[in-house]
């Protein structure tokens, strides 16, 4: 899937920065294994991500939104749990990165802010990897479907 690809290689590139690679695709400036290992480490915080979101609360969310922001939409105002499909990708990001609780007001709040852009966050990660304790259960790892 090219949204999970993408998600994948952006966080590994904030961890581990660009690395060469050969046009066949043999990576030559770090050893393989470890540039396997933090490219499963990145799908496992996407599939953690994944698992966390509420799905439909967010639909809903980028539903009202876009019904809001974009007037050529108000007919489904009254259909917007049916009408999902029809959301824009920019409702739907804003609708995730929303941090208010309840429903937002779009008209005064269009955007989410973005505060945490220039957070260097895999240093923030190895700095206090330290404190990590024995493994405890994550709320969020309960698996949301049956496999």
């Amino acid at each position: 899937m090219p949204n999970r690809k993408a998600v994948v290689e952006s966080l590994r590139q904030d961890v581990i920065g660009p690395q060469h690679h050969y046009s066949f695709g043999e990576i030559t400036t770090m050893p393989v294994d470890p540039y396997e290992a933090i490219t499963d480490a990145m799908a496992a915080i996407l599939e953690r991500i994944a698992v966390a979101v509420d799905w439909k609360r967010l639909l809903v969310e980028a539903s009202w939104r876009h019904i809001e922001l974009h007037p050529d939409h108000k007919e489904e105002r009254l259909q917007y749990q049916s009408e999902a499909a029809n959301v824009c990708g920019e409702c739907l990001a804003e609708a995730l990165l929303q941090e208010n609780v309840g429903a937002p007001d779009w008209k005064r709040e269009r955007d989410a802010e973005m505060r945490h852009q220039a957070v260097d966050w895999a240093a923030v990660v190895a700095q206090v990897l330290q404190h990590r304790r024995g493994a405890i259960e994550h709320q969020y790892r309960t698996p949301h479907r049956a496999r």
